[in-house]
């Protein structure tokens, strides 16, 4: 085996070359670390039978409807004709001060080429990695699979087949249950070696339909217990996808990209001569821990947010009416509002769901979508004069908009525009009782929604959009050679609408929100400036959530709830503030009701988040906890330990119910001593570069800004 790094900052990219078969892959290495491929066995011997212990392995797996499968049907795509047929073509590199950009081709002699591209921009610790497919076979062909990343031969450290040292870690989705941590042995998820190796083994997951956070994050790591070296992966994938962790020989293989056709139902056609590329996969290595390489991933998508408009650029603070009305905005009572916080540093208004005009007798805020008609009862002045008048007092007015869809009662959803409207095997696609989806490929839906949205924004000079979407399309639509591919180009299209309004309102500040944390992957999140986190409005979890959600969104793009309303205890209202400290400050509540000392706690909150938020936008935060993982029945405490760009850091405690233990912890090396603070932090200890959190009591909280002395 020949093989070729490139050092890439923190990390070193290994091309790993069988010039006999002709095959290539590529693994990651943390830098000063030396793979052990030259030490590992070579044969595995059965009786009479000799086969490889280990095979050079692949940049890509894909499967071509037309080729033999692997003896894994049924369970994987991978390790088929079409993937063994790839022989290395050519690699080059282009690099420039921005970045370095690796270029490998492979070519099958029936004609189809792989384009395996990985990105490395200067300063960051991951990569982007693009697979595209080349169809020069002289015929039309069918991709049943076409894997985004892959990284074979896990681990790189290892001399044979790795027993009790090789785990799989991800995160778990679900409404209102974002970011659990769920961590397997390879023995757990029954890849460990057998007798004689038959069949591939392969652990496959992912989410299908239009939420692609439904019941896992598209995320994988694996890890090399023995050596504690960590390989992650995140796709942007706004459609069906799946990651799988494989067994391969006395390997494991890590790969991820659109829900093949046995788990997801799609396949496409792929005309000679047209090409195809899989979604994008950011991969990062890291040899500290689980949180170190989460976070070389997320910082990755700190170009993204970094091209918001410049109004985000200070992460302004938020006001959304939802659980002020639940459902019932009105131009007195933001207008109050608007009053309310005149002298504080909020920068947005948001009036939620039910600010649009809905079918008479109609109770559901979210009924009468897709006609997007403001309800002159509710703002007999409009949304224009109310906008100007809140930017009177430095406020933007925001709205609710579920754009993708129309529910009963708007004019849209009636049989007459049946055709405008997504379908499977040739009926209407409905959610619940009302919920029906416009299909973004035809012009004549993205031609009424540029006027009901787009201009509607620009007219009513809102400067908000919170942009919700409460139901998923399911497997897939009409209208491609399978569901998944219809889903997929559906959504595709929604991607470029939102590109769209980001075109044409370059300084509209978007929510992507969808019944809260549906949507947090990447390429959605690429375009919009911050996410829901979840749907938790005014429950104990919030904090456990949004800490959770530090590993694998920016905090300065996860938009927290702090509803404060005049029936809680100060001490909650402490509790629900400080979580706000852990990412995006959005306050909702009844504000206009709270008593002097309820509301003295919402500015002192809102100026030490305008104090911390420095260390909000930019930095890395590790999580400590002695608490169970019932997230709606917490016990225990946890403290979120954020580290700045200037040596200052933010801390941010909760405790939970039951009994309770010290939270103990180690700062960067130095004396540190409290800047400021929100909560009382009677219970907190520090001494040099060490704290010591002692609780006193079930459901508190608080917040401290730490520096170095001098």
């Amino acid at each position: 085996m020949e093989r070729k790094l490139y050092n890439l900052g923190s990390m070193k990219a290994e091309y790993i070359f069988d010039e006999k078969a002709g095959h290539v892959s590529m693994v990651l290495l943390p830098s000063g670390m030396e793979d052990c491929f030259d030490k590992r066995r070579k044969i595995l011997r059965h009786r009479d039978s000799v086969c490889p212990a280990w095979e050079a392995g692949n940049l890509c797996h894909l499967a071509l409807r037309h080729h033999p499968q692997g003896n894994g049907a049924g369970n994987t795509l991978k390790y088929g004709y079409s993937t063994e047929a790839l022989k290395y073509k050519n690699q080059t590199v282009e690099e420039n001060e921005e970045r370095i950009c690796i270029r490998t081709v492979l070519e099958a002699e029936e004609g189809y080429e792989i384009r395996h591209e990985v990105t490395h921009y200067h300063g960051e610790k991951g990569v982007e990695i693009e697979t595209g497919f080349v169809n020069h076979t002289g015929r039309e062909v069918t991709l049943e699979l076409l894997t985004s990343f892959s990284l074979d031969n896990l681990s790189p450290f290892q001399k044979d087949d790795a027993p009790y040292k090789m785990k799989l870690h991800r995160f778990r989705g679900g409404w209102s249950l974002e970011g659990k941590h769920v961590c397997d042995t390879a023995e757990r998820l029954s890849l460990e070696e057998s007798w004689i190796r038959a069949f591939p083994e392969s652990e496959r997951y992912g989410c299908l339909g239009s939420h692609p956070v439904k019941r896992w994050f598209p995320f994988g790591c694996v890890e090399d217990a023995e050596h504690h070296v960590f390989w992650a992966a995140q796709l942007a994938c706004n459609s069906s996808w799946q990651m799988e962790f494989s067994r391969d020989g006395d390997c494991y293989s890590l790969s991820g990209g659109l829900s093949d056709s046995e788990f997801g139902g799609w396949w496409k056609n792929i005309a000679d001569g047209e090409e195809f590329t899989a979604p994008k996969a950011y991969v990062s290595v890291s040899d500290e821990d689980l949180w170190d390489v989460c976070q070389n991933i997320t910082e990755m998508f700190n170009r993204q947010a970094d091209r918001q408009p410049e109004s985000e650029q200070s992460l302004p603070l938020i006001f959304n009416e939802w659980c002020t009305t639940w459902g019932n905005p009105t131009e007195k009572m933001i207008t109050e509002i608007g009053e309310k916080l005149e002298d504080m540093p909020f920068s947005y208004i948001v009036a939620d769901a039910g600010w649009s005009r809905q079918p008479e007798g109609e109770t559901d805020p979210q009924a009468g979508n897709g006609d997007w008609i403001v309800d002159e009862r509710k703002f007999p002045n409009g949304l224009q004069v109310l906008s100007e008048e809140l930017r009177k007092k430095s406020l933007g007015l925001g709205v609710w908009m579920e754009f993708e869809v129309t529910t009963k009662g708007a004019k849209v959803h009636g049989k007459e525009f049946d055709g405008l409207h997504l379908k499977r095997d040739g009926e209407l696609i409905q959610t619940g009782k009302i919920r029906r989806f416009w299909d973004f490929r035809k012009e004549e839906t993205v031609s009424y929604l540029k006027e009901k949205v787009i201009d509607f924004l620009r007219e009513n000079k809102i400067s908000y959009l919170k942009v919700d979407y409460n139901g998923s399309i399911g497997a897939g639509c009409d209208g491609a050679e399978s569901p998944g591919e219809g889903l997929r180009a559906q959504m595709q299209a929604v991607l470029h609408f939102f590109e769209e309004i980001r075109k044409e309102l370059p300084e509209l500040v978007i929510e992507n929100c969808a019944s809260g944390g549906h949507r947090l992957e990447p390429s959605m999140m690429g375009v919009t400036a911050m996410s829901s986190f979840s749907d938790a409005h005014e429950c104990q979890e919030i904090p456990y959530i949004a800490a959770s959600l530090h590993a694998l969104i920016l905090p300065r793009q996860s938009q927290i709830w702090a509803v404060i309303s005049p029936e809680l205890s100060l001490k909650e209202v402490y509790y629900r503030l400080t979580s706000a400290m852990l990412g995006r400050f959005c306050l909702s509540g009844s504000i206009q009701d709270l008593n002097g000392q309820q509301w003295k706690a919402v500015k002192e909150a809102a100026e030490f988040y305008e104090k911390a938020k420095h260390i909000i936008k930019y930095g890395r935060s590790r999580v400590i906890r002695n608490c169970s993982d019932n997230q709606h029945h917490l016990k225990g405490e946890q403290a979120l330990l954020r580290e700045g760009r200037e040596e200052e850091l933010l801390l941010v405690y909760h405790s939970f119910d039951g009994e309770h233990k010290n939270i103990e912890g180690s700062l960067p090396v130095g004396e540190w001593e409290i800047k400021e603070q929100f909560g009382n932090i009677s219970g907190m200890e520090l001494e040099n570069n060490q704290f010591k959190i002692i609780p006193q009591d079930s459901w508190e909280s608080f917040a401290v800004l730490l520096r170095k002395k001098d």
